[in-house]
């Protein structure tokens, strides 16, 4: 039985403040979480939710203001201290350690021992466990470097469910997930709080806070907003309280697409997608769409070089290349911003301006040397381009919100002078302020003649920017929609294998 509401809170935040150096990312937050509740906590990039979330996790101290666990007053710090709490948090950039198993991260620092020896048949049995209960199919002795992004998520899901904590914090947990995953992960939500464990839920999505929570907080430039009960609110009206001005460029432009720049005829690449031709004009923007596994993803690494080409041919500008490497894609103007831009996309230690120039060193070169002045000058014209938020040059990139990094991947693209861009899941992880500049920001590039070949998770996202899209399900093509045709119920039957199964009965749905 859901029992928010009916006791005291498990966890109450009570003006809470937390001073950077010359920033205030919090601002007197107050808010609880009873038990039994999903507690959305949503706001932009930048509103303070980090911060709020690193204060529970304890990893940071607050500047002013209270926690407390229970009804009593603490402060964490250190994780540990959290964890001993029962607080356990899911953070939205992995903390695994790739060269060790699943069960191992599961129980990292908590392996069941025999004595003094790990009790690796009893650590895996409770892996396994764990794992049942998520009712995912994963084994604890795979490493985790081998899996895909999307399992590495729910290793870290798993391993804070072994905790068996009160409360869990969970920032962007669906980020990278299929369809059929969020569902299975809400429904375990939806399951602990049943069992009266509290949830804080972060999501940019929605569409799931509304079909999970009982409560809303809104957070914006670190000031509590308003928390209020679900039906107190509307998608619309929390867009509002988050961004506190306008969304722009919420419909899709009329695109022109002009002449064939990119032309791949029956693709294979290994066991990963076959059969896989379309042509990609100038001008356009080009959907793949399917559930984990359906071999979108793949494609576009296919066409950046990084992952072998076995079978067809690819044709850019007219001209037949071999792309075996991302040199040779970028050599012939093809640029590509990955779904993991933590592990595949930034430098994360390195300044905002040096991860721009790295990819076009001899641009700022002067007599063999790195001209500050002209890196300077490159991140003033596509910063301002591309409306970049950044405190200094010299500032870490891992420093900036997950939009602003996003913008700096899309830039040094734009630098490399690419007619051809391959963006996967380039709205992964970002609010819906940085969503909006990110789609106005591929229709402006769309109007300049550049041809864009999107792969998304996220439907709305493929239906919002697409122009065309072809539906994938087990590593194949299984149509291409345009039109009226593109919609999310006919999406779902081709991405789900229907079409294919109900044969020529389904022939109007596949052109």
């Amino acid at each position: 039985m859901n029992t928010a509401g009916t006791t005291s809170p498990l966890l109450s935040v009570k003006n809470l403040s937390r001073h950077f150096p010359g920033v205030l990312a919090l601002d007197e937050v107050s808010f609880d979480i009873l038990p039994g509740e999903v507690h959305a906590l949503v706001g932009e990039n930048g509103a303070g939710k980090s911060t709020l979330i690193n204060i529970l996790a304890g990893i940071i101290q607050p500047s002013n203001g209270t926690l407390e666990v229970r009804g009593r007053r603490t402060v964490f710090h250190n994780p540990l201290q959290a964890q001993q709490a029962g607080i356990a948090t899911i953070f939205q950039e992995f903390n695994l350690l790739p060269h060790l198993s699943v069960g191992e991260n599961i129980f990292l620092t908590r392996e069941p021992r025999r004595g003094p020896v790990i009790d690796w048949q009893e650590l895996h049995r409770q892996a396994a466990a764990i794992i049942k209960e998520l009712q995912i199919t994963l084994d604890s002795h795979t490493l985790v470097r081998d899996l895909p992004v999307a399992q590495q998520q729910l290793v870290e899901i798993a391993r804070a469910l072994s905790m068996r904590p009160q409360v869990i914090v969970m920032d962007e947990p669906t980020a990278a997930l299929s369809e059929r995953e969020v569902e299975q992960l809400l429904a375990l939500v939806r399951s602990l709080a049943q069992q009266g464990v509290g949830i804080m839920y972060v999501s940019h999505r929605l569409s799931e806070v509304f079909s999970i929570a009982q409560r809303i907080t809104v957070l914006r430039d670190g000031r509590h907003i308003k928390t209020g009960a679900l039906e107190d609110f509307n998608e619309e009206q929390v867009v509002a309280l988050m961004v506190g001005r306008e969304l722009l460029h919420t419909e899709r432009s009329e695109h022109h697409p002009g002449e064939v720049v990119l032309a791949v005829d029956n693709l294979v690449t290994g066991n990963a997608a076959r059969g896989v031709s379309f042509e990609l004009h100038a001008g356009e923007v080009l959907g793949l769409a399917g559930l984990m596994g359906s071999g979108c993803t793949q494609v576009l690494e296919a066409l950046f070089g990084l992952r072998p080409i076995t079978k067809g041919s690819v044709r850019v500008a007219g001209k037949t290349v071999k792309l075996t490497t991302p040199r040779e894609a970028l050599h012939y103007g093809i640029g590509f911003v990955p779904e993991d831009r933590k592990h595949g996309g930034i430098l994360p230690d390195v300044s905002v301006l040096h991860n721009l120039s790295i990819a076009v060193l001899k641009r700022v070169l002067k007599g063999g040397i790195i001209s500050r002045k002209k890196e300077n000058a490159l991140l003033a014209e596509y910063g301002k381009q591309l409306h970049i938020r950044y405190s200094d040059p010299a500032q870490f990139i891992n420093n900036l919100s997950g939009g602003n990094q996003q913008k700096v991947i899309l830039a040094r693209s734009l630098a490399q002078h690419c007619k051809v861009l391959l963006l996967s899941e380039p709205t992964r992880g970002v609010d819906v302020g940085a969503k909006a500049e990110i789609y106005a920001l591929i229709e402006d590039l769309v109007k300049e003649g550049i041809a864009i070949l999107l792969q998304s998770s996220e439907l709305p996202e493929i239906l919002r920017l697409s122009d065309r899209c072809i539906v994938f399900a087990a590593g194949q093509p299984q149509g291409e929609l345009t039109g009226a045709d593109l919609n999310q119920a006919t999406i779902m039957h081709l991405a789900t294998g229907l079409a294919a199964e109900q044969g020529p009965a389904a022939e109007n749905l596949v052109s």
